[in-house]
């Protein structure tokens, strides 16, 4: 499948955070395809740690195979802009990477030594139009003493003249803090205009898009979202096939109050690597369920 039918999902990932000055522990949960994960993130003035276990299989589905689902090891990233580093843990394994903190840009050399070319389109003209529409239901509930909005974002892919990418529509149907959650370890959203994004892979041409937004887009804390994407997928034969996929997420958990210093340390004991294992590839998974979980990990990393 294309890389495009992701990019949207992004969209839909809690990039901001409550602020305390005493601590504050939030638990995601995850379900997709009827199988559920959890998040944890703990954030602290200038600090943060997350944990989570990924899993892979469920990629499978698209393809008529049983899930087989199989689990990552138990992973911890731990930022930390006052050392100037990020730390990336296998909790299983007992090791560690370490990096620095905000990440350097690569120079126009290291690009180049890693296959990094610039981005090269299809064509000058566009051949995709995304039609993004928000609306405020009007409705209103508590979450963990906030006030959140329901808010439901329709994402449509819309493919134009010269396009080899199918339609698509993704429905994001979630609820919204109203306050302002940014603190110093978290992402911090960018004044003015909100502007558009997606990932791609590889060096091959992209297709040009263009961007029409109705409504005000949503930009704040997501307690709860449920995904929904609609796609007609083309075959290697040629073929269409109708694809549904589901995926929600909900806070399970927020709690404010002091928090254990050793959470934001790598423990007495651990290994420093050059790159830990984040991931169980047995011989026998099919090259789909290794690409899938390779494109989850390096999700993952984006927003670490």
């Amino acid at each position: 499948m294309r890389i495009s039918t992701y990019w949207f999902l992004l969209l839909g990932v809690p990039l901001l955070y409550p602020p305390s000055s005493s601590g504050l522990k939030i638990v995601f949960r995850y379900t997709s395809d009827g199988i559920s994960s959890d998040r944890v993130e703990y954030c602290d003035q200038d600090r943060r740690r997350m944990e989570y276990r990924g899993w892979t299989g469920g990629g499978k589905r698209l393809l008529g195979l049983p899930l087989d689902v199989r689990y990552t090891p138990r992973l911890a990233s731990i930022t930390r802009p006052d050392l100037g580093q990020a730390f990336d843990l296998n909790l299983d394994s007992g090791e560690y990477e370490v990096a620095p903190y905000p990440p350097k840009p690569l120079s126009k050399a290291e690009g180049e030594a890693r296959g990094l070319k610039p981005l090269q389109f299809v064509s000058d003209k566009p051949t995709l139009r995304v039609e993004t529409t928000t609306v405020d239901t009007g409705e209103r509930k508590e979450f963990f003493g906030h006030t959140a909005r329901h808010v439901i974002t329709t994402v449509k892919q819309i493919p134009l003249e010269g396009s080899e990418s199918d339609a698509q529509e993704i429905v994001r149907d979630g609820w919204y803090d109203d306050v302002d959650t940014s603190i110093s370890c978290g992402w911090k959203r960018p004044s003015g205009k909100p502007g558009h994004y997606f990932v791609t892979a590889g060096n091959a041409p992209i297709e040009k898009r263009e961007f029409v937004d109705k409504g005000e887009p949503e930009g704040g804390f997501a307690f709860q979202q449920k995904i929904t994407t609609k796609e007609a997928i083309t075959l290697s034969d040629g073929t269409k096939k109708d694809w549904t996929y589901v995926n929600e997420m909900r806070v399970i958990q927020l709690v404010e109050g002091p928090l254990d210093p050793g959470l934001f340390t790598v423990p007495t004991g651990f290994r420093q690597v050059k790159q830990i294992d984040s991931a169980w590839l047995p011989s026998q998974w099919s090259e789909w369920s290794v690409a899938w979980d390779r494109f989850k990990a390096s999700v993952a990393r984006l927003f670490r």
